[in-house]
């Protein structure tokens, strides 16, 4: 395992200096999908060293399997949306939680999980309070709704001791925006929340052969591969009609989605598909091995309206093939423009469908874009790097609060 490799990696002096007692570390996130998809390197590490409590709903993605790992879970019913009620007994309960628990430092995730979490530690007198931003609601949104949840994102920012970005760009934005003064977030190495395991995402013939088979491709099918939630801000309701629009220039395409239906949008995605989806389109909900997915496509496209890294574009430049993505904070750090693959503007239908036929008639193209984005990742955003450096910086705050 991953975190094995990264305790043996971390300076061995540095846990020495510490009290002999295991400090408590809690990281409260709104769903465990949250946990699994970002952190549970994270918490396998930090475990070894640390008392580790996880706080979610686990109310929510029952699908996902158990975490595994020697901590404590506490469910506390955190919704993804405004509900005030629910908000109210959700930071009570923290708050409870957290005055029993003797915490020495919190760590949050998501912008709800933030805000509660954030409020109880500070009433509890927790010393050590880490916010993490990983793209921001509002900065899709206009008007009203971009105030009141920018004012919730500065909130939590004083709120919190010390505060991360996932990306340059993301710091940048949050700095440009004044939600955080500048010098004061950080971002951890390059970017990204936990880097990408190299080793399990790779360039993989027999897995691409097989996938394809178990979901009826053809050798000579191009496949167009979006990962992640499907969510309307992800952009997935332009993919689709991009792709249409592609698929009447090259008849090969093919597009696979894969990932949780959050916002239920299979309706809306086969009515704009309208024929091409019964004959081009497969959807797969959530996967244990994205990896093999991944082998199996030619390219990958995200073409989100918000983004604090973009993960999933991290994991397709390790199995080799290119991204195409949209050119907004986040996504502009996990692809290096027409070098590891391609970015349109955001909402645009023509400019994404002008590049999935790009990608789709040009396989020289795809093989060197591809080639560059897994070197890449290996060079800058390997896992083992991403993760001990964030143990580094826990330690390091450990260090500093007696």
């Amino acid at each position: 395992m991953v975190y094995h490799q990264v305790y043996a990696q971390i300076r061995p002096n540095t846990l020495e200096k510490m009290s002999t007692s295991k400090r408590r570390l809690c990281i409260v996130a709104a769903t465990p999908l949250t946990i699994h998809f970002f952190f549970k390197q994270h918490i396998a590490c930090w475990c070894k060293d640390y008392d580790v409590t996880v706080v979610y709903n686990t109310s929510s993605d029952k699908y996902l399997p158990p975490l595994g790992l020697p901590i404590t879970e506490k469910s506390i019913q955190i919704e993804r949306k405004i509900s005030p009620y629910k908000d109210l007994v959700a930071f009570i309960r923290l708050g409870l939680f957290m005055r029993r628990a003797r915490l020495d430092m919190v760590i949050t995730l998501v912008p709800k999980a933030g805000m509660l979490g954030m409020l109880a530690a500070l009433f509890t007198n927790i010393s050590i309070r880490v916010h993490i931003f990983q793209g921001e609601v509002w900065a899709s949104r206009t008007g009203l709704p971009r105030a009141f949840l920018r004012s919730c994102d500065v909130l939590i920012a004083r709120l919190a001791t010390n505060i991360l970005a996932v990306s340059p760009s993301e710091r940048n934005f949050l700095e440009q925006e004044g939600v955080v003064r500048r010098g004061r977030i950080q971002v951890i190495k390059k970017g990204s929340i936990c880097g990408v395991d190299t080793d399990r995402f790779k360039p993989d013939e027999r897995a691409r052969q097989d996938v394809r088979a178990e979901l009826g491709f053809e050798s000579s099918d191009i496949v167009c591969m979006f990962l992640g939630r499907l969510a309307v801000d992800k952009g997935v309701y332009e993919l689709a009609r991009a792709f249409k629009q592609s698929f009447q220039v090259q008849g090969k395409l093919r597009l696979l989605l894969a990932g949780p239906d959050e916002d239920t949008l299979e309706h809306e995605i086969l009515s704009i598909l309208g024929p091409v989806a019964g004959a081009r389109l497969t959807m797969c909900s959530y996967t244990l091995f994205p990896e093999r997915l991944l082998a199996c496509a030619d390219f990958h496209c995200m073409p989100s309206y918000r983004e604090g890294f973009g993960i999933s574009i991290l994991e397709a430049a390790s199995v080799g093939i290119p991204s195409i993505g949209t050119r907004i904070y986040g996504i502009v750090d996990a692809i290096e423009e027409n070098v590891t693959g391609l970015l349109v503007p955001p909402r645009d239908v023509e400019r994404l469908s002008d590049a999935i036929t790009r990608l789709a008639n040009d396989k020289e193209l795809r093989k060197s874009l591809g080639f560059a984005a897994r070197e890449r990742a290996i060079r800058e955003f390997t896992q083992i790097d991403i993760i001990s450096a964030f143990k580094s910086y826990i330690d390091d705050l450990f260090l500093m609060v007696k």
